[in-house]
């Protein structure tokens, strides 16, 4: 689709702008998993040259500089296809040192486990999940969906890390939840009727959770949410959003993630 092309156009050119001046490696990182996750050629040069940065900003501890962006690493280096285990070995071993001690993970070792940062890593490595990480997830979510306000891309967040668990009243309720927490627009906000209104970041998230569990999901609310992401997207490939590589990096991810769902559909 046009909209998929503008935007790994963009990425591309973010991307090679990042590793001119040596940007942070988080960035690098998330872009280099999205392009993967989005089918573009892998073993161009512009990639292998990001990925050789990847590699190359991997501290002597086993893991990058947080739980996110080590996840956000091995993402991108298994996404090229060219995985050395004991690269990636190590950093799991890292992030298993790191775990909080009832499951899950934060910014950073020393801060409070997140539903965002676990679900992330939940996804991306999924060999470092114990079953204590699973059971935290629920936990917390539970916590948050009992609460006033439930942000939409924590519900996403949540779905897509649970994916391979079997259907229960939780992710039932998490999925109504997100059809009616759908603006008229037809993208996602914090919650809906936020102030900011539909943003790109959480439409991804949004659609990256709800598309491991298309069968549950009426595929009208995947398909107006890719529409409006469709109609958003600035003429540069971009959508607009604080952090433009983020929020068009996780867009792309959930835009691409929702449409091969939709395709494999019964």
């Amino acid at each position: 689709m046009d909209f998929i092309s503008s935007s790994t156009k963009a990425l591309l050119i973010f991307i090679s702008q990042l590793l001119s001046r040596k940007g942070e490696l988080g960035r690098v990182a998330q872009i280099v998993t999205a392009l993967s996750l989005a089918g573009i050629n892998v073993k161009s040069d512009l990639i292998q040259r990001a990925a050789g940065y990847v590699k190359d900003m991997k501290y002597p501890d086993g893991g990058w500089s947080d739980p996110e962006e080590t996840a956000w690493a091995i993402g991108a280096i298994r996404g090229l296809g060219d995985e050395k285990k004991v690269l990636t070995q190590s950093a799991i071993e890292w992030l298993h040192a790191v775990r909080h001690q009832d499951g899950g993970w934060g910014l950073h070792p020393r801060d409070k486990a997140r539903i965002r940062i676990t679900a992330l890593i939940s996804e991306l490595v999924p060999d470092v999940i114990t079953e204590k990480d699973t059971q935290w997830l629920a936990q917390e979510w539970q916590n948050d969906f009992s609460g006033s306000v439930r942000l939409s891309y924590k519900a996403g967040f949540f779905l897509l890390a649970i994916s391979n668990m079997p259907e229960d009243d939780l992710i039932a309720r998490t999925i109504d939840h997100l059809f009616d927490d759908q603006n008229e627009d037809g993208g996602f906000g914090p919650w809906k009727g936020h102030p900011i209104g539909s943003d790109p970041w959480s439409t991804g998230v949004v659609l990256w959770g709800l598309s491991k569990w298309v069968e549950k999901v009426d595929k009208k609310v995947i398909e107006k949410a890719i529409d409006w992401l469709r109609k958003s997207q600035l003429p540069n490939g971009y959508w607009p959003y604080h952090y433009l590589d983020d929020g068009t990096s996780m867009a792309l991810i959930g835009a691409v993630a929702a449409l091969k769902a939709l395709a494999g559909k019964h």
